[in-house]
């Protein structure tokens, strides 16, 4: 049986790969790409116009973008032997259902997870969806994005990304 420190590392590196996703589809996700664009990028664009328009569906509806990649993920993970992240991607399929508890009211056991930051409270999440949407990323916890933050990985994410490909983020490109 894995250790509570074991679970909660991997349930933060799950925190932490929603996030480097999410500051993905949201700062360079093209909503015109085939497949990736009309499934990923742009419901996301329109979760920051309508924030709760993703709570409409089922749980399957609402899931499915994170749950197909992250479950195919965790079960090579664990066929190469990579337990460790095999239960990381296990943990982010889950990162949707996570993320939208953070825009409705959840029952007492949830909200106290929220009031902990074991799961990305409402009040933390609402800073992401003010303009320009380039902050708290993370989805599953309270925990990282103070750090990220903090040490602009964000910031220099991008600027790593322009130096490498010279591609700037998506609203800085549509404001040019």
């Amino acid at each position: 049986m894995p250790s509570a420190t074991y679970l909660l590392a991997a349930w933060l590196l799950a925190d932490f790969l929603s996030g480097v996703f999410h500051w993905w589809e949201d700062r360079y996700g093209d909503p015109s790409w085939p497949i990736l664009g009309k499934y990923i990028v742009q419901p996301n664009i329109v979760h920051h116009t309508d924030q709760t328009a993703f709570l409409a569906g089922d749980y399957w509806k609402r899931n499915w973008t994170a749950i197909a990649p992250a479950a195919i993920l965790a079960i090579l993970s664990y066929a190469a032997g990579q337990h460790f992240v095999a239960l990381a991607f296990a943990f982010l399929t889950q990162s949707n259902e996570v993320h939208s508890w953070a825009h409705q009211k959840c029952n007492r056991f949830v909200r106290g997870l929220q009031l902990i930051g074991l799961l990305h409270s409402p009040e933390q999440h609402a800073e992401h969806h003010r303009r320009p949407f380039d902050v708290r990323f993370c989805v599953m916890t309270d925990w990282l994005n103070p750090v990220l933050e903090v040490t602009s990985f964000w910031a220099l994410a991008e600027d790593v990304v322009l130096f490498v490909s010279g591609v700037p983020p998506r609203r800085e490109r549509e404001e040019a």
